[in-house]
């Protein structure tokens, strides 16, 4: 019966073995941040690494080039490696009023922004110095009613 159930387990490790991993850059493409309808709007962002603590001196304001709930693609005068975790904030105008009509719950405080967890995909050096970088990064984490108010700020002509 151990013998049964040992060949079980090793032909279920050589089919893992066989079948190609695909890295996150295969699954993910740049299209799905640009096809995305009106994914060119410009948003505000701040962009910092991914950290425990909150480093303001690390954080970067700037405009998205192109924003989806998928990822978003931006430039920046940082140095992000491939594989790098973000912190994004976006602020979308009106984002509390545009979240109350989501979400049944009161805040005292009324927030302009919401958080992505990104993973940088794509880095490249722009300008002839390469100080500033252009990233591509893939939404690792969003909240689903954020990205519900992204969805529909989006489709706002």
């Amino acid at each position: 019966m151990s013998e049964l159930i040992n060949s079980d387990n090793m032909n279920d490790a050589d089919e893992a073995s066989r079948i190609p991993a695909k890295s996150d850059a295969e699954l993910f493409s740049e299209r799905q941040i640009r096809s995305f309808p009106r994914s060119n709007k410009k948003v505000p962002i701040s962009v910092s690494p991914f950290s425990l603590k909150s480093d303001p001196g690390l954080s970067h304001d700037i405009q998205s080039l192109f924003i989806s709930p998928h990822g978003i693609e931006f430039q920046v005068p940082a140095d992000f490696k491939d594989g790098a975790l973000l912190k994004i904030e976006v602020t979308l105008p009106d984002f509390w009023t545009r979240k109350q009509r989501v979400v049944e719950y009161r805040r005292i405080d009324t927030p302009d922004t919401f958080r992505i967890l990104a993973k940088v995909i794509r880095v490249e050096d722009i300008g002839k110095r390469g100080r500033k970088k252009h990233i591509i990064a893939q939404t690792v984490n969003l909240d689903p009613s954020d990205e519900l108010v992204l969805r529909k700020y989006l489709e706002e002509g």
